[in-house]
């Protein structure tokens, strides 16, 4: 009796010490033919990211990451607070970003676009609280 008492005990305590972050969607799940999975530990998924010419990805976020363009071409972001940004990638293109908010991404240019993404899980994307 005395073991399944601390056995609860200790399910309570690892979900009040588990972050929960509302809003954080794993686009390597969401989107799994536009990623290719080369490496996953406890702290940093790498993953070669292909798009056609047209393709779209389902809305997603990510954690700090680190990019790498291994083809040229030209991606459109679409963040759901209605903001945009375009890329015109050149191979050899990389760049850092902090966590990202919800968006999804399109390859608007004529050629399939290839890159290495490098998350960092440590750092992930948690959606902002509402004040009342």
């Amino acid at each position: 009796m005395k073991t399944k008492f601390l056995n609860s005990i200790g399910v309570v305590i690892f979900f009040l010490m588990t972050p929960f972050y509302s809003g954080a969607q794993d686009w390597s799940k969401l989107n799994p033919r536009m990623n290719n999975v080369l490496a996953d530990t406890t702290f940093l998924r790498a993953t070669e990211v292909t798009l056609a010419p047209g393709e779209k990805s389902d809305v997603h976020t990510h954690p700090s990451h680190f990019f790498y363009a291994l083809t040229e071409g030209k991606l459109m972001v679409y963040y759901k607070d209605g903001e945009k940004e375009k890329y015109d990638l050149k191979a050899g293109d990389s760049g850092v970003s902090g966590p990202e908010r919800p968006h999804w991404t399109e390859n608007v240019g004529t050629t399939t676009l290839k890159f290495l993404m490098v998350e960092l899980k440590e750092h992930p994307y948690k959606a902002m609280k509402m004040s009342k």
